[in-house]
């Protein structure tokens, strides 16, 4: 028995890793100090943070359906509270450790939205005094009405005012009213010191769009006292284009003020930059915003609304989703999910500057991730996400991936850093009583190794090196400089110093030429070496008169000074750090004048993140183009691809492989290092193949083979296994139909199929089967009206043709005529000769079938199924 109820929990969820897959959509989640709660249709799971389910409760049944619309974790009071549909709403409190243990239940109570609609609930008030804050779109309006109930205050304790889940406050309801009808309410929270409990919603009116914040002073003791406290503001984002909706949105800890993030959408999902990741400093929220005060409040809310701005635009995308965020120490690490299944990793510095985006999560197909992620309160090493039916448990913290110190500093992530002591890359807590390397502050913009070249009156050269690293101790550190194995110092430096070094050496080697210096760098056991370039500052301009952008390249690569005024290149003065190239050599681009390239169109625009192979470039001036850009909302280094075929207005060039989905811009790339244009390219899902129709060809070849799935006009061709016949898919746009014809085959036997996606390969469900090819007996013929009807009699076969298959004419001196197909069946086919045409004779018919052959049949003769090997084989090369 228990072995059978161990095969039974395997079918009914799929558990692989850190995933379960439920047997209905997932409704919402929430995550406890201990515990996971996930709601669907149809039931409440309790599950450990590693997805261990423990506890299932049915929330619904065959008579009476329940919508489940209030999930809150009560942790301090050790409890759950939900709240529901069922007849005319309830409430009930369960054992947070055991959600079957019922402690309280109260019906004829509706306190979450009665439809499905948005709605937040979350626990506010202090230590000895816990309310539930409802946000929510009141659907017991009346024509009449001029104000509606959209905030209310709940009891959670039977000792309070009232009595459990009692709205009374002291003299009046707890309820904020609106003079808005259309509101969303998206998001809140409870700050705990000070108390202060925020709520994040839409609102629509004829007029316009907007979002809110609605701020109340929650360290009050009373709930009329929190109600009356209400401030409220407008949001905005942002200063390229309006984004008046609110999608997800999450607090980020700090120690002077509350930064919150927002993902605003602009509505449009064609647009690549549809939504924008903002941040905001709510720390201030005072005055009112229209239409929205205290119950009994008059007026309600004030003329004009206060607003807030941005502090800064970090992130744009095509479909965000969901956002979180955790701080680490001056970092900000968010976690964005996407309307295409990514969840997406990206770093801030103190100054919001965003670093590269990194992909912890990719879905094979489009199912969006739910507004609301959570992470696991233990350690915050993982976060939560759902997909439609699945929960996922990923993790945040990949430092063991980095093998190296160098690699674990190439990652840009500030919750990794070097472990001296035990020689991993790791995460701070897991290394004690000892050096943790890391990433400094300000290093999201900069390069492992800089270096700066100075020269003294003694005709010495320094190089001053630097590494951009910091360190929690004091690690080992020393730095070595060869040329061609020969030590280059001349011993006048003093000691390295972590993390910089230095070494001096007589100028008269750099008047050689470039010298090529071998720099070796060893922090505890780690070795890293660079090879840098050092040239004589002055040869890089003084043999040209006029400066080019080649030149300031050359010379701030090279560790010296680029002036903007004399244009020319001259020594540092001291080290300090590195230039950018593009910083201090992007004005001299502007003085270049040529015919510059211009993208019209790519066809195809749409791929697969496979890629995609042969793709046509149309634009103007394109002979000078060397390769083709491609830059991506979640690429720090773009992708480039070389130009296989070209003339003046086309170019031919493959779409290499992305990591991530979504668009991507793309740009033709002249000798200059300039790119120029602008286009896009969305990379989706991969495509999927559930079946093709009919999965029988006959032996000939040539039959129409469609291909069922999805995302299927993003397959290039189909493989035949194990014959390894390459066949072309055709796309047909209206319709969205994808077949392809089959090859010859002399025998029987099945074949299995492979859609054919960039350079990868995504496996067919059905097999491909071939048959003798038809045969076709004789045909009768009589009148019926004034048309000619014809019978043909075939051999009865397994090919299952169809209209689509056959095409059927008789031929009449020099005029042809059509026989419209009436019915096909296993052994006859019947046609009609249509009107005038009808009156003719028909002593000869051919059949056309598929795009294979054609062959004749006389009247009342045995089958003329005569080898048709010339018009297959002229049908190949075409």
């Amino acid at each position: 028995m228990r072995r059978l109820l161990g095969i039974l929990v395997l079918l009914k969820y799929c558990i692989y890793g850190d995933a379960v897959n439920f047997d209905s959509v997932i409704k919402d989640f929430v995550v406890g100090n201990s515990k996971l709660f996930v709601l669907t249709d149809h039931r409440l799971h309790q599950m450990r943070h590693d997805l261990y389910e423990e506890k299932r409760k049915d929330i619904t049944n065959a008579t009476e359906h329940n919508r489940v619309n209030i999930l809150v974790p009560f942790d301090a009071n050790s409890t759950l509270i939900t709240c529901g549909t069922l007849k005319d709403g309830y409430c009930e409190v369960l054992d947070i450790n055991d959600i079957t243990n019922s402690i309280y239940y109260e019906s004829n109570i509706l306190i979450g939205p009665r439809q499905d609609e948005k709605s937040v609930a979350f626990i506010t008030g202090t230590s000895s005094r816990r309310y539930l804050l409802v946000g929510k779109k009141d659907e017991d309006t009346k024509p009449q009405d001029t104000s509606y109930s959209v905030v209310s205050l709940w009891n959670t304790l039977q000792s309070q005012y009232g009595g459990i889940f009692s709205i009374i406050a002291e003299g009046s309801d707890a309820i904020i009213q609106s003079t808005v009808t259309d509101v969303e309410f998206v998001d809140g929270f409870q700050r705990v010191s000070p108390s202060e409990s925020y709520l994040f919603l839409n609102t629509k009116t004829d007029s316009e769009r907007k979002v809110l914040v609605l701020w109340m002073n929650s360290s009050k003791g009373k709930k009329r006292e929190i109600i009356k406290s209400l401030q409220a503001a407008r949001i905005r984002c942002c200063s390229d284009k309006a984004r008046p909706v609110l999608v997800a949105s999450t607090v980020i800890s700090s120690v002077n003020g509350v930064i919150w993030a927002g993902v605003f959408s602009a509505q449009n999902q064609q647009d690549p930059e549809n939504s924008a990741l903002a941040l905001y400093d709510i720390s201030n929220v005072k005055g009112r915003v229209k239409g929205f005060c205290a119950i009994g409040e008059k007026p309600c809310g004030s003329e004009s609304d206060t607003e807030l701005q941005p502090l800064s635009v970090v992130f744009k995308y095509s479909s965000m989703s969901a956002v979180a965020a955790v701080r680490s120490g001056s970092w900000i690490v968010l976690f964005i999910g996407t309307s295409d299944g990514q969840l997406i990793k990206l770093v801030l510095d103190e100054k919001f500057t965003p670093g590269c985006p990194t992909v912890l999560f990719k879905s094979d197909d489009e199912r969006a991730v739910l507004p609301r992620m959570h992470f696991d309160p233990v350690d915050f090493k993982h976060i939560y996400i759902a997909l439609r039916k699945q929960v996922r448990r990923v993790s945040v913290v990949l430092c063991a991936k980095y093998i190296t110190l160098k690699d674990c500093r190439a990652a840009l992530d500030p919750l990794c850093g070097w472990c001296v002591n035990t020689q991993r890359c790791s995460t701070q807590d897991e290394c004690s009583d000892t050096s943790w390397v890391s990433i400094p502050k300000n290093s999201l913009q900069t390069r492992l190794f800089s270096f700066q070249m100075t020269e003294n009156s003694s005709r010495k050269v320094t190089l001053h090196l630097s590494l951009s690293l910091e360190s929690t101790g004091n690690p080992a550190f020393s730095c070595n400089f060869t040329k061609e194995s020969d030590i280059l110092c001349d011993g006048s430096d003093p000691p390295a110093v972590f993390p910089n070094c230095s070494c001096s050496f007589p100028d008269q080697i750099l008047y050689t030429g470039g010298l090529r210096v071998s720099a070796t760098v060893n922090i505890e056991d780690q070795k890293i070496t660079e090879t840098l370039t050092l040239t004589n500052c002055p040869s890089i301009t003084e043999n040209s008169p006029n400066a080019s952008h080649t030149q300031c390249v050359q010379c701030v690569s090279s560790g010296f000074h680029w002036s903007s005024s004399s244009k020319r290149c001259e020594w540092t003065h001291g080290p300090g750090e590195q230039l950018h190239i593009q910083d201090a050599c992007k004005y001299l681009l502007s003085e270049m004048v040529y015919n510059k390239p211009a993208i019209l169109s790519l066809e195809p625009n749409k791929v697969s993140f496979h890629g995609r192979n042969n793709v046509l470039l149309r634009g103007r001036n394109l002979e000078s183009v060397t390769k083709i850009r491609i830059q991506g909302d979640l690429d720090c280094i773009p992708k480039e691809s070389p130009v296989f075929d070209r003339s003046s207005d086309t170019l031919r060039f493959h779409i290499p492989h992305s990591g991530t989905k979504g668009t991507v811009k793309v740009c033709v790339v002249t000798p200059d290092a300039r790119c120029h244009g602008n286009t896009i390219i969305t990379y989706g899902s991969q495509p999927s193949c559930t079946g093709i129709h009919p999965t029988v060809s006959w032996s000939s070849g040539g039959r129409k083979i469609h291909v069922q799935g999805s995302n299927l006009e993003l397959v290039e061709s189909v493989t035949v296994f194990p014959s390894n016949e390459v066949l072309k898919t055709q796309y047909n746009t209206s319709s969205g139909d994808v077949w392809f014809l089959s090859h010859r085959y002399d025998g029987s036997g099945q074949f299995s199929l492979k859609l054919n996606v960039g350079n990868s390969t995504v496996d067919c469900v059905d097999y491909l089967s071939y048959q003798p090819d038809p045969k076709f007996i004789r045909f009768t013929t009589f009148p019926v009206a004034n048309d000619l009807q014809v019978n043909i009699q075939k051999k009865a076969d397994m090919l299952n043709l169809s209209m689509t298959d056959l095409n059927i004419n008789h031929q009449h001196t020099d005029q042809q005529y059509p026989c419209v197909l009436e019915r096909v069946e296993s052994n006859a086919i019947i046609c009609t000769i249509k009107g005038e045409s009808g009156a003719v004779p028909a002593y000869s018919l051919t059949i056309g079938i598929g795009d294979t052959f054609v062959l004749g049949m006389g009247e009342s003769t045995e089958s003329l199924h005569q080898s048709i090997e010339p018009i297959w084989s002229s049908m190949k090369e075409q």
